[in-house]
């Protein structure tokens, strides 16, 4: 005979709830720290288990498989990044590489793009997460502020706005391979190659 009023979902909800939450941001961290360490095609779920200190039940009841471990732990890196509006195209991209840098630092996450990178070209699983959870998050709101830039008049109305990205991003990329990850060198890029690309973009003057 029940005696008391239903219980409802959030009664019946086991205790020590914050000790899953704990337990998902381990699981995730570990993900992060061993696909630096050992990469992506290395890395087991049986690792992350025990560099998490989790029970196996903790990581398969979250995740059926290493792809879905790996793109969720990809996603946290690549937290979505706020579309600045401070009405030049120096500032927006000043305040969205200031941005960028802020996650990595905070997520230590700077070692994981290069070595996502390379094992990325190489394997179609890795290369679709990659790209979907970190590449195209950051290309869309750098889409953003370039496009707000050309409709401000600050650049070429038949501006590539993609090869622009590319020419944006590449040698901040290519830096962040030769230094091995260190984001020092990669920032203080950023601002001077806006300013070198700028003469190029900038609107002609009339009859040039």
């Amino acid at each position: 005979m029940n005696s008391g009023p239903a219980r409802t979902a959030t009664d019946r909800r086991p205790p020590g709830r914050p000790r899953s939450e704990r337990s998902h941001r381990a699981i995730v961290r570990a993900t992060l720290d061993l696909l630096v360490e050992v990469g992506y095609q290395r890395l087991t779920m049986e690792q992350v288990q025990r560099r998490a200190g989790v029970g196996k039940a903790t990581i398969y009841r979250r995740w059926d498989s290493k792809a879905e471990l790996v793109k969720d732990a990809i996603q946290y890196v690549g937290a979505e990044l706020p579309v600045p509006d401070t009405g030049s195209l120096a500032g927006d991209y000043a305040a969205l590489a200031a941005a960028v840098v802020s996650i990595a630092t905070d997520r230590n996450a700077a070692l994981l793009m290069p070595r996502l990178l390379a094992e990325a070209s190489r394997d179609e699983e890795l290369h679709a997460i990659f790209y979907a959870q970190l590449v195209e998050p950051r290309r869309r709101v750098t889409r953003i502020v370039l496009e707000r830039a050309r409709d401000r008049g600050e650049l070429r109305e038949d501006v590539d706005i993609e090869l622009t990205i590319d020419m944006l991003a590449g040698p901040v990329i290519y830096r962040l391979l030769l230094t091995g990850g260190d984001l020092v060198p990669a920032a203080a890029l950023a601002p001077r190659l806006l300013d070198a690309l700028l003469t190029g973009l900038s609107p002609r003057p009339p009859g040039r």
